[in-house]
C-alpha cells in the first residue's frame, strides 16, 4: 500500500459514516471544512518499514473527528462525544477490515471543543499507529 492507496483507504474507511473528508496541514483546517460531520487527516507519517522485496510500513495517523457545536451541544458535550467515540470505532472497525491492513495499535482517543477551526466544534482526536503491507516494485 503506497501513500496514495493508504489515504485512499482511510478515506473508504469514514465516508460512510457521513463524514465529509479533508486532509493537509493542521493549519488549514479551518479553510478546508465546510461541512460537518467532518473528518479532519493530518499529514501521515512513516515510522517504520521492515522488508526488502516486500513488507511493511507503519504510519502514524491523526484523524480529527468533528461535529458542529450547537447551544445544546454545548451545554451536553459528553453526549457529542459519545456519538463520535462511537464513531471513531466503526471507523477502525471498517479501515481493519480493508485490503493491506496488517495491524491498528496504540490508540489514543482525545475528546475536544472548538480547537480545530473558528467554526465551532466539538471533536475527537483519533491517533494510532497503522501497520500496512508494502511491496516494493
Amino acid at each position: 500500500m503506497n501513500r496514495t492507496s493508504l489515504i485512499t483507504a482511510l478515506r473508504s474507511a469514514i465516508e460512510p459514516l457521513g463524514y465529509s473528508f479533508e486532509t493537509g496541514d493542521a493549519h488549514s483546517a479551518a479553510s478546508k471544512i465546510r461541512t460537518y460531520p467532518a473528518a479532519w487527516l493530518d499529514t501521515p507519517t512513516a515510522v517504520a518499514s521492515e522488508g526488502v522485496n516486500e513488507g511493511f510500513i507503519e504510519y502514524r495517523i491523526s484523524f480529527r473527528l468533528l461535529h458542529a457545536a450547537d447551544h445544546d451541544a454545548v451545554l451536553n458535550p459528553e453526549s457529542v462525544w459519545a456519538k463520535i467515540e462511537n464513531d471513531a470505532l466503526v471507523f477502525l472497525h471498517n479501515l481493519y477490515i480493508g485490503e493491506g491492513v496488517v495491524a491498528i495499535d496504540s490508540i489514543k482517543m482525545v475528546p475536544t471543543a472548538f480547537q480545530t477551526t473558528n467554526h465551532g466544534e466539538l471533536g475527537l482526536t483519533l491517533t494510532f499507529a497503522l501497520k500496512v503491507e508494502l511491496y516494493f516494485c
